[in-house]
């Protein structure tokens, strides 16, 4: 693994070439183009808000940062994993024709979304110094946890990628489960509000089962630091940490082995 890691670092300048061509063919013939990595959340950000905020009215404080605390890791995942999962199919001509590691391909599709990321943390940064959150103290943490997530989602794409290469509807089910699995992350809620319902009590198993949820820790240490400006959770820390180390172990170990025969696949 750190053999292979030695050789995506010498192929660094290509893997750039990725990212930038990944970012290019997203925002290709857009009048707004890098603004919508803005604007996106930012619509969703209204809609949510008037749902939650107004019609069914949680009585949560600030919803639109609460939101968006939320929100931003979760668009990171998601949009990441779904081209993520198609990257090694998106790029099979140049599969077939050139030897570089495979690898590059699912990283690239990760490292584009976290340049958007990035971008719409810094707003949010800004939505927060407006609103008097002080969470200035935690953003080493808050790019701590960053990190840890990229790494999460890099072995997460590199599991699904390579399979994806054999069995194509893959990419089709990955859509099915991530909508699904927004909705069972607290992102338009409170942890502690799941935790209080009824069927969760009389069967404490199906709260064993929610909290497998591997985007739930982020969510909870995001929210920690940027909107109850608090010192991250240590044990959502922990979790995410070896959630993290175990999802690119495998990601690795099962691209590695499906990687040499790409070529004929495609």
């Amino acid at each position: 693994m750190f053999k292979k890691a030695a050789e995506i670092i010498k192929y660094r300048e290509l893997l750039i070439n990725f990212v930038i061509k990944d970012l290019k063919v997203r925002y290709k013939s857009s009048a707004l183009g890098f603004f919508w990595s803005l604007l996106n959340p930012l619509l969703m950000m209204l809609i949510f808000t008037f749902v939650f905020a107004h019609v069914f009215k949680l009585g949560i404080k600030d919803f639109p940062i609460f939101l968006l605390t939320g929100l931003l890791p979760w668009n990171f995942f998601n949009m990441a994993v779904a081209g993520g999962t198609a990257s090694v199919l998106a790029n099979a001509a140049l599969v077939k024709k050139i030897y570089f590691p495979r690898e590059l391909l699912p990283i690239a599709a990760v490292l584009a979304e976290l340049v958007n990321f990035l971008i719409a943390m810094a707003l949010l940064f800004i939505f927060l110094a407006i609103y008097g959150y002080h969470f200035y103290l935690y953003v080493p943490l808050i790019l701590v946890a960053i990190v840890i997530q990229t790494l999460f989602t890099i072995g997460v794409c590199l599991f699904l990628s390579g399979v994806n290469v054999y069995f194509r509807d893959i990419q089709y089910i990955v859509n099915v489960v991530l909508m699904a699995l927004f909705y069972a992350t607290p992102i338009l809620y409170n942890i502690s509000m799941v935790q209080k319902i009824t069927l969760f009590k009389t069967y404490p198993w199906l709260l064993s089962l929610y909290q497998l949820n591997p985007m739930t820790p982020y969510m909870i240490m995001y929210r920690n630091m940027m909107y109850e400006a608090t010192w991250p959770s240590w044990t959502a820390l922990g979790v995410a940490a070896a959630t993290a180390v175990a999802a690119l172990v495998v990601g690795y170990l099962t691209f590695k082995r499906l990687a040499p025969a790409f070529a004929e696949e495609l």
